[in-house]
């Protein structure tokens, strides 16, 4: 394949090589900044009645997903597909962050392949567009790069690619696209609601009412969230000692 400059160009190359195959796509939307600016591009090659979109949900209904997804059926007058995510099947049979209940370990464990075909199936769509892109990680590398953004087999294409981040947040300005709240971890953002500490913390602070939804559903978080603000607090004391120490000594 040639490589363009551009990242748009090569975004919009990738998205023409799917539509010569077919004339509707399905937007895998987890709601942050990469896929928002991947639907985007498909509805403007598509157009809106051609795309479709599918979310996972750990909790159905927190308001730190459904504002972005929300927003983004209103303005493209598309409807979103919510599923629950796969790995649920995981998280119920192995009891993570709520008490074990009768006959949770008995159903099959999912694969993403199962939500993409349930997706698939309600949409009508062959073809899914994901954010992924090479600057992810290493894995991600990896992967994208077997296939050059283009998997033929899987019928997935990755349109962002080859973008940085900072391309990205200058597409979604361009476009005057309101950013996803911010789920903070190691000052990166979030692609979706999960059970890292940091996340957590950030739904406890910035969106209680979803908070005490989560709980609801998995009340061990708390005992997860308590843990890490002791190992937090005992860090801290370490460290103000040790450079109490060290300044005695000199």
């Amino acid at each position: 394949r040639v490589l363009f400059r551009s990242p748009l160009a090569d975004a919009a190359r990738l998205l023409r090589d799917v539509h010569a195959k077919t004339d509707k796509i399905l937007v895998g939307l987890s709601g942050s900044k990469d896929s928002i600016t991947v639907l985007d591009l498909c509805v403007r090659e598509f157009g809106a009645k051609n795309t479709h979109a599918y979310f996972m949900y750990l909790v159905d209904g927190l308001r730190c997903a459904e504002m972005t997804i929300d927003h983004c059926e209103r303005r493209f007058g598309i409807t979103v597909h919510r599923f629950p995510h796969w790995r649920l099947s995981l998280i119920y049979k192995n009891a993570m962050y709520m008490p074990h209940w009768d006959g949770a370990g008995e159903g099959r464990r999912l694969k993403q392949v199962d939500i993409e075909r349930a997706a698939r199936a309600a949409s009508g769509c062959e073809w899914i567009a994901y954010g992924h892109r090479l600057a992810d990680s290493i894995e991600r590398i990896a992967m994208l790069k077997s296939c050059d953004g283009f998997d033929t087999k899987g019928r997935r294409v990755y349109p962002l690619m080859r973008w940085n981040e900072a391309s990205v947040y200058a597409y979604l300005r361009q476009r005057k696209f309101p950013l996803p709240p911010k789920l903070l971890i190691l000052k990166r953002q979030m692609t979706g609601v999960g059970f890292h500490e940091d996340t957590l913390l950030a739904i406890r602070e910035r969106f209680p009412d979803d908070y005490a939804k989560i709980v609801e559903v998995f009340p061990y978080v708390e005992s997860k969230l308590a843990r890490y603000e002791l190992k937090k607090t005992s860090w801290k004391q370490k460290t103000y000692r040790s450079e109490e120490h060290t300044s005695e000594l000199q």
